[in-house]
This record gives C-alpha cells, sequence and structure tokens, in this order.
C-alpha cells in the first residue's frame, strides 16, 4: 500500500522510510529506493523484552471486539471445514514496531483459536533477531522470498493472513494460486473493494490484473475497525471465494498468465533485492 509521503530518508536498512503523519508510534513502510543496490544490515534485537511486548498484545486482542468479529466470520465461512494452515507475509519489524507487535498478536490469536497443522511466516526485512522471536512462538519462517508465491494445500483451509501488504503481493498470491482450488482460500487482507473503487479500472487491471478478475467473484466481509488502536488493522477485510461462485467462471477464466512484472512498485520488495532470510 503506498503512503502518502510526508518524510523521506534512507535508514541503516538501505530501505527508503516513508512515514505518515497519524500512527501508533509510527509503523514505517520500508521500501527499497529506486536505485539500489544494497545488502540488508541486521540491528540487534531484545529477544525476551519483545517476546513478552509480544504476549501483552496477544493478551489485549484475544478478549477485544475485534477478535470476536473475525473468528465469526471466519467460522460462518468454514461451516464444517478446518483450516490446515496459515500463513502470513508482511508483519514487517515485529522487534522494533508496534504496530507489527499487534499483527503478529493477531497471527498468534488465530492460531490458538483454529489450531492449524503449521503456521507460516515471511517478511523480506526480518531481521536475524525477528525470526528468533517468531521461532520462540513456533511459527516456521519461510527464508525464500517468494514475492508472496505459495501454492495452498488441497488438505483442507488455508487462512492467509497479509497485514497491509503490497497490492502486488497479493497479485502474486492469486497467480500461484489461479485454479479453482482457491475455494479453499481465506483472505485476511487489505479490502478488494477499496483497491477497486479507489482507483481507475484500468489501472488496476494494468498493475493487479488476477485481483482484478478474481473480485466479482470475491465474497468480502467488512470489518468495524474498532480495536482500540486505529492504524493497526485499518482496511482489513475478510475475503473468499464461494463455489458456486467459481462455479460461474467464463471456460477460459483459470488460464494461467505469465508470473506478473512490475514497474514503479516501489512499496514492492523483490527477490531480486533480498533473496532470503539469514536464520
Amino acid at each position: 500500500m503506498l503512503l502518502k509521503m510526508s518524510k523521506s530518508l534512507i535508514d541503516s536498512d538501505g530501505f527508503q522510510i516513508i512515514t505518515t503523519k497519524k500512527s501508533l508510534k509510527s509503523k514505517s513502510t520500508k521500501v527499497p529506493p529506486k536505485e539500489t543496490n544494497f545488502q540488508k544490515q541486521e540491528t540487534k534485537i531484545d529477544i525476551e523484552k519483545s517476546y513478552r511486548r509480544v504476549h501483552t498484545c496477544v493478551e489485549e486482542l484475544s478478549t477485544s471486539e475485534y477478535l470476536k468479529k473475525i473468528d465469526k466470520a471466519v467460522s460462518n465461512i468454514l461451516k464444517d471445514r478446518n483450516i490446515v494452515e496459515i500463513v502470513c507475509f508482511g508483519l514487517g519489524h515485529i522487534g522494533e514496531c508496534n504496530i507489527s507487535k499487534y499483527q503478529l498478536a493477531l497471527l498468534l490469536c488465530l492460531k490458538n483459536k483454529y489450531k492449524p497443522n503449521k503456521v507460516c511466516v515471511h517478511d523480506p526485512i526480518f531481521y536475524k533477531d525477528e525470526c528468533e522471536i517468531l521461532k520462540k512462538f513456533k511459527l516456521d519462517v519461510i527464508k525464500e522470498n517468494t514475492e508472496g508465491s505459495y501454492i495452498i494445500s488441497e488438505q483442507g483451509v488455508t487462512l492467509v493472513y497479509l497485514p497491509h501488504c503490497p497490492k502486488q503481493l497479493t497479485n502474486n498470491f492469486f497467480w500461484s494460486n489461479w485454479v479453482e482450488n482457491l475455494e479453499n482460500c481465506i483472505l485476511l487482507c487489505n479490502s478488494f473493494t477499496s483497491i477497486i473503487e479507489n482507483q481507475l479500472s484500468r489501472v488496476v487491471k494494468e498493475t493487479v490484473p488476477l485481483i482484478h478478475k478474481i473480485y466479482p467473484f470475491t465474497q468480502e466481509v467488512l470489518l468495524d475497525n474498532n480495536f482500540i488502536y486505529k492504524d493497526i488493522f485499518n482496511d482489513i477485510s475478510v475475503h473468499y471465494f464461494p463455489k458456486d461462485k467459481l462455479e460461474c467462471v467464463p471456460a477460459d477464466f483459470w488460464n494461467k498468465p505469465d508470473k506478473p512484472k512490475y514497474e514503479n512498485a516501489e512499496e514492492f520488495i523483490t527477490s531480486l533485492m533480498i533473496e532470503k532470510l539469514t536464520i
């Protein structure tokens, strides 16, 4: 998601920092500068302190009305099915940023609620110490930057959690799962309706064509942003793909296009920029 730029500089990680005027102790969106040939620098994190802080965030979220709304929406979609895996991209710096800590806390609440067989996480900017924090929470850290390409399970429902991730990453996720099996997928991510309605149709079709294509066959559950801190889960919705809608797609709908390429997508960190995490 592109943010209105009020301040710009290059930090010690080699990332451009874009900040907004309103935030909860600033979750800065870090994006690579246009002309870049950098190596990501490591920052030491107090692992135990961060681990305890995330636990506190989990306690706050676990009794919140916001979590209850998500659970109600997801449970209504699941019916008699089970979530077998949760996949999460884009948490950000969980050791430094309060917003990222709460977004991780939501992931842990979902893990505790649905008890999937595995929970996988990835962000190309994770520090080594942040990977250690995630492993302490018994999460599987994906090393390779697949740019959102992840093939979901055929054994049950996959819950895909993309907290404020670039729309290009969501588009890549669809590219890797461009099959009828999408009926076994639930996405918790930025509202598709906002993406479609806030940009020209031509622009959406050109920049994220698979989001544009799947949107008419998507059911979206809007979530009331009623958590105490308003800039953590703003514009997040639950999306799913009902079987009866997918049965109405055109005959050539599932013809898989070439892997998407993006130009001038400053917020999207590609595998060429950072190949894999050091764990």
